[in-house]
């Protein structure tokens, strides 16, 4: 009878022993990732009842200011006026802040994410298309749907197109305006800074730039601080940005830039350009020059122009 050999392994109780482990071992995993799934949806949940909470606190502050102050009105009969007024603003504010409360709350590093996202995408486009780095905003104010269209050339000699050559992704025709058009992301920025302000939208460079750096600054805190340099002969704006949101202020058509240029597009009703430098005391300048481009020079048609000889004439006198 012949023996069995002993000295081999029993591969196959190791590679069951094998497979056993990776399987616990997976299981493990998913246990703890949705373990780690349902901490986050927590703490999101904390952090929007903390915030909730923070609101309606603040409401009920000012509904009690505005009650003591209508209790007063009736205790300080000398005083009545001054209390009914304070006790009608406490309530009022109270209301506005209850009922405002919002629901969620998104952070400023993940809007910073989306826009980046989105800036890579058209930074590989224009990569891909070999266009210029040229950005032109051009208004478009026969198409009420949109304020301004963002215009890339694919020639450093180039023609900015017409509005309505600028509702297609793709612009083509003359070769000179060819390029791509995009919606900037300054557009709905500019039309609920135009919703919300006080009195006419200015059409001078001083005040366009006066009233966009006080929404990008004070309306939509984008910015901490600005400085303005308008320079009227070589028709450009310098404008010095602190502390930007959605970071690097050199990326394509960032939304500080965008809504500074789409700005002054529509107040000079013009196409304008924008240029991104460094400064050592700001985050960064924003040009916005409105000068015509030059137009390209017209191509040579190539025909030969045929000089008539002239004869002499035989004198038979």
């Amino acid at each position: 009878m012949s023996q069995p050999d002993l000295s081999k392994p029993d591969t196959a109780a190791d590679d069951s022993d094998q497979q056993t482990d990776i399987v616990r071992d997976r299981q493990t995993l998913e246990a703890e990732l949705e373990v780690l799934r349902e901490e986050n949806r927590r703490l999101r949940e904390s952090y929007a009842h903390a915030k909730r909470a923070t609101f309606r606190r603040t409401a009920l502050g000012f509904f009690a200011v505005g009650g003591l102050s209508l209790v007063a009105a009736f205790v300080f009969p000398a005083l009545q006026t001054i209390f009914i007024a304070f006790g009608g603003t406490g309530v009022f504010a109270g209301i506005v802040t209850f009922y405002l409360t919002p629901e969620r709350f998104v952070s400023a590093s993940v809007g910073a994410t989306v826009f980046n996202t989105l800036a890579d995408v058209e930074q590989h486009l224009v990569s891909e298309l070999e266009l210029q780095t040229e950005t032109v905003y051009v208004p478009t104010a026969s198409h009420p749907e949109t304020t301004a269209r963002l215009f890339v050339p694919q020639h450093v000699e180039y023609t900015v197109p017409d509005p309505g050559q600028l509702e297609a992704l793709f612009v083509t025709g003359v070769e000179a305006a060819q390029g791509i058009s995009l919606p900037p992301t300054g557009d709905r920025l500019y039309n609920e800074f135009e919703q919300t302000m006080s009195g006419e939208f200015g059409t001078a460079p001083d005040a366009i730039a006066t009233q966009l750096t006080a929404a990008l600054s004070e309306q939509f805190e984008l910015v901490e601080n600005t400085r303005i340099e308008v320079d009227g002969e070589n028709q450009t704006a310098s404008i010095a940005i602190d502390n930007p949101a959605f970071g690097d202020i050199h990326q394509l058509d960032h939304p500080v830039v965008s809504l500074l240029a789409v700005g002054f597009a529509t107040g000079l009703d013009r196409p304008v350009t924008v240029d991104t430098h460094n400064d050592d005391r700001f985050s960064g300048v924003v040009t916005v020059s409105w000068n015509e481009p030059e137009e390209p020079p017209a191509q040579s048609s190539g025909a030969a122009t045929h000089e008539q000889e002239t004869m002499p004439t035989s004198d038979n006198g």
